[in-house]
């Protein structure tokens, strides 16, 4: 089975050994069946070949198999199948096919407030008081047009009530688009420094901090992999004496406000053949950003981020994936809530995700060797609701060694421990993939300060 059938359909087999060497076929017609929703012109958006031109049957096996790819990584779909029909000698038409996925998702929030779930279990002892608790609604594919709308209230630990409108196509030429945000947070509970690269918080029945901010942003997509995009956002937080009487330089204003307006630029290059989890091609970003502009109770930082990684099919079911990773900022001296660094999400390097490294500058390399145990699909014919009915599923082998720097903090003690000096993690474990890109990593790491353990995480390496 080849590695993409974990998500997408195989295209027909149309008996290649009668297939003459250098045979051109002429696309007479594209059909679509399956997109009871979602409009013809998002999908077709995603396709290389067009009625009326022609291809070398070679060629035209691989531009389809790429198109699918695309159209799977729209996320509109838990299948996608492309076939070829033969009218004649040399003319085709092409039939996509496509099981929509459900768009209307109500769901219960249950989350940890944490860095991640290791985080959670070893550091904060498992407390269930930060545990987070609400409802998001999401809705995907407004008006069949792969808009996206989420509204979240949150509670518990942290509230906050969020809303996010984007619009991937605002023009027929399907090029330009639009994506607003609004959101709400306080907080009760709060981190205020670090102390042996582990955030510290401060807990109180009075409110903490609170955070208004609004945003938006332009995306352009002049090609099927790549896009530019220039964002705005507006950020006003306030924060209680309590906070500045234990940290000083927490916002950074000498005062209890802060203002942040914030310009970005980003351009990505996406090749990869399933985004959600990548067995084969590249991806490449970078970006640049500013925040400041001479705002009342605002400070000023300038930084820029690039990243790439490379995924390579190795055949036989092996596969290796690496990823370069450098972040750069400037001025060095920021207030507590504009630092970032290794150890959020999956900037981190394994084996470390009990700690925090706030950094201004640093580099992280992320190598993985995979093999896949098993892969395949089943039909939940029990399931009502057709948009659930199919499952895909996959396990996968790995060992992987990684590798960071991060530079020092200004005036930040307790982070000295493991910053300035270069970090390795290495270990094995188990990626399990399934439906509606779902990923559970399974990992034993060993980090080169003599540690060892257990850690799970719900997404995939990179």
């Amino acid at each position: 089975m080849p590695p993409f059938a974990i998500f997408a359909q195989p295209i027909s087999q149309l008996g290649k050994d009668t297939i003459p060497s250098g045979r051109k076929v002429f696309i007479d017609n594209i059909f679509l069946i399956g997109n009871k929703k979602t409009k013809d012109r998002i999908i077709l958006r995603e396709l290389s070949i067009e009625i009326g031109n022609s291809y070398s049957f070679e060629a035209l096996e691989e531009i389809i198999i790429a198109d699918r790819n695309k159209i799977y990584n729209t996320k509109l779909f838990n299948e996608v199948e492309v076939a070829i029909l033969e009218l004649d000698y040399d003319k085709v038409d092409v039939i996509i096919k496509v099981a929509e996925r459900w768009y209307l998702f109500p769901i219960p929030l249950l989350d940890i407030i944490d860095r991640n779930f290791n985080d959670w279990w070893v550091n904060q002892d498992a407390d269930l008081s930060r545990l987070i608790y609400g409802l998001s609604l999401y809705h995907f594919n407004m008006r069949g047009m792969n808009e996206r709308m989420t509204v979240t209230a949150q509670f518990g630990f942290t509230k906050k009530f969020e809303v996010n409108y984007s619009m991937p196509y605002i023009d027929r030429s399907q090029r330009h688009g639009l994506s607003f945000s609004a959101k709400y947070l306080e907080y009760n509970n709060l981190h205020y420094k670090t102390e042996d690269n582990n955030r510290v918080f401060v807990e109180t029945e009075d409110l903490l901090r609170t955070t208004l901010g609004f945003g938006v942003s332009y995306t352009l997509r002049n090609s099927f992999y790549t896009r530019h995009s220039f964002g705005i956002n507006f950020n006003k937080n306030n924060v209680a004496d309590t906070v500045l009487q234990l940290n000083p330089n927490y916002f950074g204003t000498g005062s209890n406000e802060q203002n942040l307006l914030k310009l970005r630029y980003s351009f990505d290059v996406d090749k990869r053949d399933i985004a959600a989890y990548p067995l084969d091609g590249y991806s490449f970003s970078i970006g640049i950003d500013h925040t400041g502009f001479g705002l009342k109770n605002s400070v000023s930082r300038t930084s820029f981020q690039t990243t790439y990684a490379k995924y390579f099919d190795l055949k036989k079911g092996f596969y290796f994936n690496s990823l370069v990773s450098v972040n750069l900022s400037t001025p060095p001296d920021q207030p507590y809530t504009l630092l970032s660094g290794l150890g959020f999400s999956n900037r981190l390097v394994r084996g470390y995700e009990l700690y925090t490294i706030f950094a201004q500058n640093y580099f992280l390399n992320k190598s993985t060797f995979k093999k896949a145990i098993f892969r395949g699909s089943t039909k939940w014919k029990g399931m009502p609701l057709e948009q659930f009915q199919y499952i895909p599923y996959a396990l996968y082998f790995k060992t992987y060694v990684d590798f960071g720097y991060a530079t020092n903090t200004e005036n930040l003690e307790g982070n000295a421990r493991l910053s300035d000096r270069w970090l390795a993690g290495a270990g094995f474990g188990l990626d399990f993939v399934t439906m509606y890109d779902f990923v559970i990593r399974a990992e034993y790491s060993f980090n080169n300060i003599g540690e060892s353990g257990f850690f799970l995480s719900l997404s995939s390496d990179f």
